[in-house]
């Protein structure tokens, strides 16, 4: 079954944004477009966060520490560099939360799934980027946070609430 992705990639925090699109042929072998750009990959892991990567045909080995979206490489020749790798979802929740929310903010739902967990309370402050709640979709868990600092002024949806893309989840002000 081929599998096809969208991510967006920055590398060491930089400015420029690369728009990939990946789609694993089989398992450990992908083809990604970077940017326009495509190349073949095969991809496996040979130890302990060490892995061997083919890319169009030439070899590499590399160490990556993945810390959530952000993943360390370190290549064999002793070059490091850090990529942040994002889904659309949370490319969106990045740029809203940088461009320094102010006044009431309602958090919609970004996709259908059910509330897994609530981990605030009506009245409650927060900071922006705290976890509000945990959605379930499509089986993984995506932390609802909160966009600014705030105090939580209501919360729309209950445990194991099954919601749709555009419900309203909460409201920070």
């Amino acid at each position: 079954m081929i599998t096809k992705r969208n991510y967006f990639a920055t590398i060491d925090g930089g400015e420029k944004e690369y728009i990939v699109e990946l789609v694993e042929n089989t398992q450990n072998q992908f083809t990604i477009d970077i940017d326009g750009r495509k190349h073949s990959i095969d991809f496996a892991m040979a130890g302990d966060d060490v892995y061997s990567i083919i890319i169009d045909g030439k070899s590499y080995a590399m160490e990556i520490d993945e810390k959530g979206d952000i993943f360390d490489i370190l290549m064999e020749n002793g070059d490091n560099f850090s990529i942040e790798v994002l889904d659309e979802m949370k490319r969106l929740m990045k740029m809203r939360h940088s461009a320094g929310l102010e006044g009431r903010q309602i958090i919609e739902a970004q996709m259908p799934g059910y509330i897994w967990k609530i981990l605030v309370e009506k009245g409650q402050e927060v900071k922006a980027g705290e976890p509000l709640m945990i959605l379930v979709a499509m089986k993984m868990e995506n932390e609802i946070k909160a966009p600014k600092d705030g105090i939580v002024e209501d919360i729309f949806v209950e445990l194991d609430q099954t919601i749709v893309t555009g419900d309203r989840l909460a409201v920070v002000e």
